[in-house]
């Protein structure tokens, strides 16, 4: 081979190296280009696999989501709508368990035979899963023609609810507050168009020179609520209490306004009694009416003796307490204003409390070592009835022997209408008002039949009915919502009401028979 058939067949060679190389490198590119494709694939396909998995999730999350909440929201509708606050979870969303309603300890007591209805109306609030333990005592005419309490004084230790009960009453307190100024003011010792600075001096700081005890009695003094909360050493120190209340600049620039005084109204009382009577709510019922009328009411039971007396307070479940409260506060939005906005009169209100203490915590000792005659009256709906069957009675006793309430004149003094209703502040409504501060309820109306008195939070009544001669107490340890008055006292009054009238009708029926006769003779 010659030398340049050896480079022509060298050249061959490299060019078939060079193609053989470019090719393998083309196979080597398009296997590692398929590989990649193949990667990419296998993360698209793992990604839609995620993506299906996440949706899938979703899917059956929402879908228990609806349908817990289908359930819960019918079980929360069943639990609210089926039975009341305590009625058995079980037997409210469920329908099962539900003898454990019957399972309460009626204690009886006394029921005129025309009043049946009103008991049988007692009972079964205990059914209905409403009450804990109650007391309701009614007179009608001046005849006890009801006296009945049972459930449990003590839930937990199965205490039964007695005659021998305390309740704390609240805001019912105030009736006994209002009666006690009454009997004062019958006595001469007392002047609802007095100013209070006349008891008092000290009182007329911050504008308040021109506050009377008139003022006083129907929520106008300007007092309704304090600036700076007081503690419980600060209320025990008597002259240090004294000095905070007088110098509490009037709420409203002195201006008179209708604010209902929820927690300050006894306080402020009983500082003007101490010094024109040299006594106090307390030491006048303990002292007096209480031996009088052969009834209970303690404003300050602090003594060891009541431990085992005061009935504690049941609030059922808090479900039931916030739907009950936005639905009395008049919505969602006006209950959030209220409970957010501490420049609200009921915000401040409730301030007042001493120490911030819960005022339904009744059974502490730095409740029940003071007095707050607007609120802490431990009683039974018997004393609470014993004396609305006085007031309902014109003011004369309903038993023979006791000495009247007031005297005539008296009692036709504090019952003067107040003229015209003022709109308050607080409560957002004008309420109407007699003289010695009680209410006249015009919102219960029982059958044509109007009410005077007042009610505590929870549900508590002290009502009375001179027209018809009708008095009416309630007393309970359940407390369910801060509205009063309620179903579980309006389904008895309602019963005690319509006894009444039909015993008015006979009597009526009766004496125009008789005067048939009596023309005929």
């Amino acid at each position: 081979m010659t030398s340049k058939e050896k480079k022509k067949s060298s050249h061959h060679t490299k060019k078939k190296h060079h193609t053989m190389k470019e090719n393998n490198n083309k196979t080597s590119s398009s296997s590692l280009f398929t590989k990649k494709q193949a990667s990419i694939k296998n993360k698209n396909n793992n990604r839609r696999t995620i993506k299906s998995i996440i949706w899938t999730v979703i899917k059956i999350t929402t879908m228990l989501t609806v349908a817990v909440s289908a359930v819960g929201y019918i079980g929360i509708k069943r639990y609210l709508n089926q039975g009341g606050p305590f009625t058995p979870w079980t037997c409210s969303v469920f329908g099962y368990e539900c003898e454990q309603r019957y399972d309460i300890k009626y204690h009886g007591g006394y029921v005129h035979k025309d009043y049946v209805a009103a008991e049988q109306a007692f009972i079964q609030n205990f059914y209905d899963g409403e009450e804990v333990g109650a007391s309701v005592s009614a007179y009608v005419d001046g005849e006890l023609v009801l006296d009945i309490y049972g459930g449990w004084q003590n839930l937990e230790d199965q205490v039964p609810y007695t005659e021998n009960t305390l309740q704390m009453v609240f805001s019912s307190s105030k009736v006994v507050t209002a009666i006690v100024v009454a009997r004062l003011v019958d006595q001469g010792i007392l002047s609802y168009d007095e100013k209070i600075t006349t008891y008092w001096p000290e009182f007329g700081q911050g504008k308040k020179e021109n506050v009377t005890l008139g003022d006083l009695m129907v929520h106008a003094a300007g007092v309704g609520y304090l600036d700076v909360p007081v503690t419980s050493a600060e209320a025990e120190d008597t002259d240090r209490f004294s000095s905070i209340l007088a110098a509490q600049p009037h709420n409203f620039e002195g201006e008179r306004t209708r604010s209902y005084h929820a927690i300050t109204y006894g306080w402020y009382v009983n500082e003007v009694l101490k010094r024109a009577a040299n006594t106090t709510i307390h030491d006048t019922m303990v002292n007096e009416l209480n031996k009088m009328y052969n009834i209970e009411w303690n404003f300050k039971p602090y003594q060891q003796e009541y431990d085992d007396r005061i009935a504690p307070f049941y609030s059922g479940p808090p479900i039931f307490q916030m739907a009950r409260m936005v639905n009395l506060m008049g919505g969602p939005i006006a209950f959030i204003k209220v409970m957010m906005n501490p420049d609200q009169i009921i915000h401040k209100s409730m301030m007042s409390v001493l120490d911030h203490l819960n005022p339904s915590d009744c059974r502490r000792l730095a409740h029940r070592r003071i007095q707050t005659p607007a609120i802490s009256g431990y009683t039974n709906a018997h004393s609470i009835a014993k004396l609305a069957a006085m007031m309902a009675n014109g003011g004369k006793a309903v038993v023979e022997g006791e000495p009247d309430l007031l005297s005539p004149e008296g009692y036709a003094l504090v019952t003067q209408p107040v003229d015209p209703p003022v709109f308050d502040m607080l409560v957002k409504r004008a309420m109407p008002q007699e003289k010695g501060g009680w209410g006249v309820f015009d919102l219960l109306v029982v059958d044509g039949v109007e009410f005077r008195g007042w009610s505590g939070m929870g549900g508590s009544i002290f009502f009375w009915n001179q027209e018809y001669n009708i008095a009416f107490g309630y007393a309970m340890n359940a407390i369910p919502s801060m509205k009063s008055p309620e179903k579980r006292s309006r389904a008895i009054l309602k019963q005690v009401v319509k006894a009444a009238l039909e015993k008015k009708k006979k009597q009526q029926e009766s004496s125009s028979f008789t005067q048939n006769d009596d023309n005929i003779i």
